[in-house]
């Protein structure tokens, strides 16, 4: 897989050189949005391949906290199983729209090759490529090496599809599994002083020790939940931000492209997928992460829900502690860079616009 993405990525930085050379802003745009596009793949790679011990820790946690919710009351296995079935439900949507992306471009790509033979006869015109690859004296037009180009593209396509699958997928299922952890933490705050009253006789001590024993609980857990999310802000803290970076351009290239294309005649429907699953492929972790931050932040309220002033100055350093690292953002910026948000994704999308208006106007 690392093959065919280093390969095209050669393939079509030769193209974007060559519309660059050439001031044919069509060209190199189109070759820009999957050099771009390619570029990601090799990003994740990297960072599953470099990031194991992560994604060993998600295993290990997942597994902990099914063996916590069967060994406490049905209220929390509600909770957690509930939470696994509407992840299961998301997963299986994420899939079918990520691969019809992936089968809808192939398809179109071999429709478009179907097409051109039914209506065009032998040496007329060029054979419509995924990809437009270009490399010096190269005539990708050429037996064999168009069919040679053309299997290749459509190759990568079905691998760039089987990664980005399995990097959103588990995006999914990790987000989803540290908002399970931020409820299973609710439910022990909740029953923190479930039961108990203050009393001065002598049996404040027992009070005291099963307060403890069930505030080192939701200590334990919270401290879980906060590796689970440094786990996973190490694996996807690069891919979030690289996405920041590139989908306004990615948008806003391969909506240019597809536009000029339907200009001169042509329908380029393969860009035009392209763009709208770039849209809502990044919508998914703003919202994703929009979610998170407000699971993580639910955690200092249900404080106010108990009556911790019962507790004493037993649990008080604990709960201000825990509010504290609650209130705090989730550790997925770095230096110019936004909070990834809906809101970051609604600004991306203002500058895709305002760039395509611009690109619109230029007149090369």
């Amino acid at each position: 897989m690392a093959f065919c993405a280093i390969t095209a990525q050669s393939l079509l930085s030769l193209s974007v050189y060559h519309g660059i050379d050439n001031f044919d802003l069509s060209f190199m745009t189109e070759a820009g949005t999957y050099f771009i596009v390619v570029s990601y793949k090799l990003l994740i790679l990297a960072c599953t391949k470099f990031n194991l011990a992560s994604y060993h820790g998600l295993q290990r946690i997942m597994k902990e906290d099914f063996t916590y919710v069967c060994n406490k009351g049905g209220k929390y296995r509600e909770v957690f199983f509930y939470n696994q079935i509407q992840t299961r439900k998301i997963c299986k949507v994420a899939i079918i729209f990520m691969g019809g992306i992936a089968v809808a471009i192939v398809a179109i790509s071999v429709l478009s090759l179907v097409y051109y033979l039914a209506t065009h006869e032998r040496g007329e015109g060029s054979r419509p490529l995924l990809f437009p690859f270009w490399a010096f004296d190269t005539d990708f037009g050429a037996t064999p090496t168009y069919e040679i180009a053309f299997v290749f593209a459509n190759t990568c396509v079905s691998a760039y599809a089987f990664n980005y699958i399995f990097m959103s997928i588990t995006q999914i299922i990790w987000i989803r599994e540290i908002a399970a952890k931020a409820d299973i933490v609710i439910l022990c705050i909740q029953d923190l002083m479930d039961g108990i009253h203050p009393t001065n006789d002598s049996d404040e001590k027992k009070y005291f020790g099963i307060i403890k024993y069930r505030m080192r609980e939701i200590v334990n857990q919270h401290h879980s939940m906060i590796i689970l999310i440094e786990h996973y802000a190490k694996v996807y803290k690069k891919l979030l931000l690289f996405e920041q970076k590139v989908s306004a351009p990615v948008v806003c290239l391969s909506a240019y492209s597809a536009t000029e294309s339907t200009d001169g005649g042509e329908f380029n429907a393969i860009l035009m997928v392209l763009c709208i699953g770039a849209i809502v492929l990044f919508f998914i972790p703003c919202c994703l992460c929009t979610y998170l931050s407000i699971k993580v932040t639910s955690i200092c309220y249900a404080f106010w829900d108990i009556p911790f002033w019962n507790g004493g100055l037993v649990i008080r350093p604990y709960l201000v502690l825990i509010t504290q690292m609650c209130l705090r953002p989730l550790p997925l910026k770095a230096s110019g860079f936004e909070e990834v948000s809906v809101q970051t994704f609604a600004n991306k999308m203002a500058s895709a616009f305002s760039y395509f208006n611009m690109l619109r106007q230029v007149n090369i």
